[in-house]
């Protein structure tokens, strides 16, 4: 996966800043910025798992790019938004270690014949 640095780095803040605003009370602002952040590394996740032809984190990219979206906002109180946070991360984790033990392609014609 050729994206792979780019989304552990992106995944390792989207986590962090979740984790951040499940446990402590921050003001509406931090709230509409975790959104952004959010929905974009989702949005770049879901885009990543098309190149490569992983078509069920597509569609769990997809969805919480859409849960996180800023624009058309999902109106949830902040227990429930703490549970969606909580299972976010584990959702980040999972992608993570099946990430990890993705195996690597056999490098194809294309890329023998660039070297």
């Amino acid at each position: 996966m050729k994206h792979k640095g780019v989304l552990f780095i992106a995944w390792l803040v989207a986590a962090a800043l979740l984790v951040d605003a499940t446990v402590e009370q921050r003001p509406d602002s931090f709230y509409t910025l975790l959104q952004w952040i959010c929905c974009a590394v989702f949005a770049y996740s879901a885009f990543a798992a098309y190149e490569n032809k992983h078509g069920v984190w597509v569609w769990i990219f997809g969805v919480l790019a859409a849960l996180y979206n800023p624009i058309f906002r999902v109106r949830l109180d902040r227990s429930t938004w703490s549970g969606v946070n909580w299972v976010t991360v584990g959702i980040i984790v999972v992608a993570g270690i099946c990430l990890l033990r993705g195996k690597r392609n056999p490098p194809d014609e294309n890329d023998l014949r660039r070297t």
